[in-house]
């Protein structure tokens, strides 16, 4: 990774990975701060775990657990999808269109087709287990 700095905001160069996350590659300078490498002097024993691997083996499989709220933008629909690793994200329709789980979600709400879901801020049904 690397920065370039001008007019007040810093631009980094980022692994391609990181940027199809939409990590943010630009932020202000006033965000940055120097490096200071642990002194083991001061804090012995201290290890840190080496970073997060952002990037997935190219053979796990995620898979669709449920589909747990909408919320509109616009004329746009996004649903937020419950991924079988646990995390959720928010899933245009494109993505969605095609999935068991929307087919569930649209009899626990009550509505025959996306277009009939409640246009409310955010909407959602939380299942109790």
């Amino acid at each position: 990774m690397y920065a370039a700095i001008r007019q007040g905001k810093a631009k980094t160069g980022m692994a391609e990975e990181l940027a199809r996350r939409r990590l943010h590659s630009r932020f202000h300078v006033n965000l940055l701060r120097p490096h200071n490498a642990n002194d083991d002097a001061l804090f012995p024993n201290r290890n840190y775990p080496d970073p997060y691997d952002f990037g997935a083996p190219d053979d796990a499989e995620w898979f669709v657990e449920e589909i747990i709220a909408h919320r509109w933008k616009g004329r746009m629909i996004e649903f937020e999808v419950k991924w079988s690793l646990g995390d959720t994200t928010w899933e245009s329709l494109a993505n969605c269109n095609e999935l068991a789980a929307l087919d569930s979600y649209l009899t626990l709400m009550g509505a025959k087709d996306w277009q009939d879901l409640p246009r409310r801020a955010e909407c959602s049904v939380r299942r109790r287990r």
